[in-house]
């Protein structure tokens, strides 16, 4: 009976290290999946744009925090269970042992009936049930422990679901900022085209009424200056043309100077 409870402890459970080892190298390899393919989709956004970055770098934090939270999660509930497996083989050992004592005891008791013989029966009876009980309080913790090992592995992929959410969504977000900027240049190139078209037939409308307000100066400045230069030139003939003779009368015989009668007086 001993070699079979040896026999059903050995197959409850496996080794705590077996298949939640793969499992754990497995949790630690997909971060650095997402890593790889981050920076691929990094090297792809133009480097030129900090806006890109920035929407970038926020959820790559964000995920490698919540895979070290996964990787923690698994990790600890993994340890208790390896913690509660490795009590319960040994209080199966401890019951395996008292239960062979017992069983001395009663061959024992069966061949010499003493008071000694019968205590020593009581004590292995008395033990025995303490062992028994002490089993089923560790088959419970590893029945616990296995449970919550389950709901941090299944956590754990909703974790990293959730993970991969946030890295689609900076990559998608990482693709509109750089699509934003391609078709802000192409908007500003058109829109800049239009204006210096428009601003180009304005100018030419304004430069139109500006030459012509000018020459209308320039044409009564001219006239001025032609007018004047006439007036000019008409003084100036005035001024060369000899003008007509004055008449006069011919001295003729008549006294004598005064002159000479004031000398002779």
């Amino acid at each position: 009976m001993a070699v079979a409870k040896k026999k059903t402890a050995a197959k409850r459970g496996p080794k705590p290290g077996a298949k939640r080892t793969a499992k754990k190298a497995v949790t630690r390899k997909t971060p650095a999946k997402k890593t790889t393919a981050k920076k691929a989709t990094a090297k792809k956004a133009p480097a030129k744009k900090a806006a890109a970055k920035k929407a970038a770098g926020r959820p790559r934090a964000a995920a490698t925090a919540v895979t070290s939270a996964i990787n923690t999660g698994v990790v600890s509930a993994a340890k208790k269970l390896d913690k509660a497996e490795g009590d319960l083989v040994k209080a199966q050992a401890k019951l395996d042992t008292i239960a062979a004592k017992k069983a001395t005891a009663k061959t024992k008791v069966a061949t010499v009936k003493s008071a000694a013989s019968k205590r020593a029966l009581d004590t292995a009876v008395a033990q025995e049930k303490a062992a028994k009980e002490t089993v089923a309080k560790f088959k419970q913790a590893v029945k616990v422990a296995k449970f919550d090992h389950k709901v941090a592995e299944i956590e754990a992929q909703a974790e990293e679901l959730k993970a991969k959410v946030e890295l689609k969504a900076a990559e998608f977000e990482m693709g509109l900022a750089t699509k934003q900027e391609e078709d802000l240049a192409k908007e500003i190139a058109k829109f800049e085209s239009k204006w210096r078209q428009a601003r180009v037939r304005k100018d030419a409308k304004k430069l139109k009424v500006f030459r012509a307000k000018e020459e209308a100066k320039s044409k009564a400045a001219a006239r001025k200056i032609k007018a004047k230069v006439k007036s000019l030139t008409k003084k100036e003939a005035t001024k060369q043309k000899p003008g007509p003779k004055k008449r006069g009368r011919r001295p003729g015989p008549g006294r004598p100077p005064k002159a000479k009668a004031a000398a002779t007086s």
